[in-house]
């Protein structure tokens, strides 16, 4: 009789290291793959990397090289962007949904809050999908959303 409960609490065991696993690892050099060609903003090449306490995420499109830096424990961030030798200060927060991840900019430009959101998840494949929302700097309409895949590379 004293088999069951241990079989029971082995299985209880067990079921709560499975609900605890570990989020997905975004680390390394990705290739867009989806579209095939960038649309605006959209980054041909993406490099993940993450030590203890940051996760550094570089994008690479037409207009050049983007580093962003985002604290791991969530906490807001601050990562100034160079662009044409001006300087964009940029608050910074990453946040966990499940197992996608949301990164989101803020920056300030002529009295206005400019927000970049970037949703990254892992397919069973082992692509990248990525959701990224801006605005809409040229039309003045409501936001813009990119969806776009990125494989290996």
């Amino acid at each position: 009789m004293k088999q069951i409960p241990a079989m029971v609490l082995a299985l209880v065991l067990l079921a709560a290291a499975a609900g605890a696993q570990d989020k997905p690892n975004f680390a390394g050099a990705w290739k867009l793959s989806e579209p095939a060609q960038p649309e605006m903003f959209m980054a041909s090449r993406i490099v993940v990397s993450q030590d203890a306490s940051l996760l550094t995420v570089v994008a690479t499109n037409e207009m050049g090289e983007f580093k962003t830096t985002y604290n791991v424990d969530g906490s807001d961030g601050r990562s100034p962007l160079d662009l044409n030798g001006m300087t964009i200060d940029r608050l910074t927060k990453m946040a966990w949904n499940d197992n996608k991840l949301t990164l989101t900019t803020k920056s300030e430009a002529n009295g206005q809050i400019i927000e970049f959101k970037t949703v990254m998840a892992l397919r069973p494949d082992g692509a990248m999908a990525v959701e990224s929302t801006f605005p809409d700097f040229q039309g003045g309409g409501g936001p813009i959303t990119q969806k776009s895949v990125y494989k290996k590379s």
